[in-house]
């Protein structure tokens, strides 16, 4: 197996399924552009056609990375599926990142194996046409991961500053990677074979050209009346996560809760000489949700730690053929009910057939999670020699799978997948050699 994982034309035959994969779910959306709309949707797009037929970027609420890319697209000519092509391409490349961040890593043949797993993702397929940032930021993503995997291997400054460069422009696409840097900075700082001056230059190098990217666009939307920071989307967790955290305490609906803090909301702005701008409505949610979770803080906390967040996203795939349609408050099923009863809510009566015809799609996801579990047990096992291993894992994928709480949606995977995917390679190679040594040992033994 590993001979075949290094083959030469391995790589582009994985990258070409790849795209072929993206592109079926984009042509069958094609017939019902709606197909590839989100909620978040509208605001991506009507600040790139902004930024296209003005030259201004209308909004605080959204960073700029995605609308930028739109804008690009929609100035030469381009529509919202040539958005959703060009993304299945972006997904593909993200796989190719992910095989040389393997290669890094483990060698080609676990770069190779890597890429396939991030291939065959059934998440990443879904969500490579939708209307979104995600799939843009999952190639950041995993460019960041590329170059920690470099730099664990080179310890040179050059690779620390190319880890925290893509990291910051990663983070003008989703806020969510602000803290990476701190994540970065505590990893070098644990990082053996590096004296502590190196890795006091390289955190505070790193700190600096990260902040030198994203400080710029905070300042503006200081100045035009909003807070010091990427956006004013995060004052959203009140109504989202805020929902969540009181339909557990009260054992309420998560949509009930929503609409009762939206409304709320609303009638506290109706003020506007108590509310003129952007900069007091978000201060506002802010304060608001940081009360309701130091009210609850161990609530909150274990809300974090659901693994239903690691679910295949089957329902976006499916939405993309026309089969299934959103909206059906699901995730309020989930929550309350269980993962079962969410399937059957979903699918309906033909939930079970559902499940067969996604089912080749559904073996690679099982396998991923199989080999990172198998990472974790021989790390814990051999926590000695392979405890910076387990730090990796939790720096570049637990990071993303932690923050987003308890709004489990299967695309907030993304940006985690390039990490799971190289260290489960790892692990699944790391078995089938010693499958081959213990054959050698025993030539008697059946054949694998």
């Amino acid at each position: 197996m590993k001979n075949f994982l290094e083959k030469k034309w391995l790589l582009p035959v994985i990258v070409l399924t790849a795209i072929i994969l993206r592109l079926i779910p984009a042509i069958c959306a094609a017939e019902d552009p709606s197909r590839l709309i989100r909620p978040d949707s509208g605001i991506y797009l009507d600040s790139a056609r902004e930024l296209v037929e003005s030259g201004t970027y209308p909004t605080t609420r959204r960073p700029p990375g995605y609308p930028l890319f739109a804008a690009m697209i929609f100035a030469c000519g381009g529509n919202n599926f040539a958005i959703a092509l060009i993304q299945t391409l972006i997904s593909a490349a993200a796989c190719g990142i992910t095989a040389l961040a393997g290669r890094e890593y483990g060698g080609k043949a676990c770069g190779n194996l890597a890429a396939l797993l991030m291939a065959l993702n059934l998440t990443a397929i879904a969500n490579a046409p939708l209307l979104l940032s995600d799939t843009l930021f999952s190639l950041f993503a995993a460019g960041q991961f590329y170059f920690f995997a470099r730099y664990i291997r080179r310890k040179t400054l050059r690779e620390i500053l190319l880890l925290a460069l893509t990291a910051g422009i990663a983070c003008l696409i989703r806020p969510i990677n602000q803290l990476i840097i701190v994540v970065i900075a505590l990893l070098t700082a644990i990082m053996p074979q590096l004296t502590w001056q190196k890795k006091l230059s390289h955190i505070l190098a790193a700190f600096a050209v990260f902040s030198a990217v994203i400080t710029p666009w905070m300042l503006r939307n200081h100045l035009v009346g909003a807070t010091f920071a990427i956006d004013t989307n995060t004052g959203a967790m009140r109504h989202q996560n805020g929902a969540m955290l009181l339909a557990k305490v009260n054992g309420t609906n998560y949509e009930l809760e929503k609409e009762k803090l939206r409304r709320q909301e609303a009638e506290e702005f109706a003020d506007k000489n108590k509310y003129p701008d952007e900069r007091s409505r978000e201060r506002w949610r802010l304060a608001q949700f940081r009360s309701m979770v130091l009210r609850h803080p161990l609530t909150y906390a274990a809300q974090h730690f659901d693994l239903r967040i690691l679910l295949p996203d089957a329902p976006s795939l499916l939405e993309s053929f026309g089969l299934t349609t959103s909206d059906r408050g699901t995730m309020n099923v989930l929550k309350k009910e269980g993962i079962f009863a969410a399937v059957r809510h979903y699918f309906g009566a033909y939930w079970l057939l559902y499940i067969l015809l996604l089912l080749p799609l559904l073996v690679p996801v099982m396998i991923l999670y199989a080999g990172t579990g198998i990472k974790i047990f021989q790390c814990a096992k051999n926590i000695r020699r392979q405890w910076f291993e387990l730090f990796i894992l939790l720096g570049f994928a637990e990071y993303y799978l932690f923050l987003p709480g308890a709004i489990t949606a299967p695309r907030y995977q993304l940006p985690a997948l390039p990490c799971m995917c190289v260290l489960a390679a790892g692990a699944i190679i790391w078995i089938c050699c010693r499958k081959n040594e213990d054959q050698l040992e025993n030539p008697s033994a059946p054949e694998v």
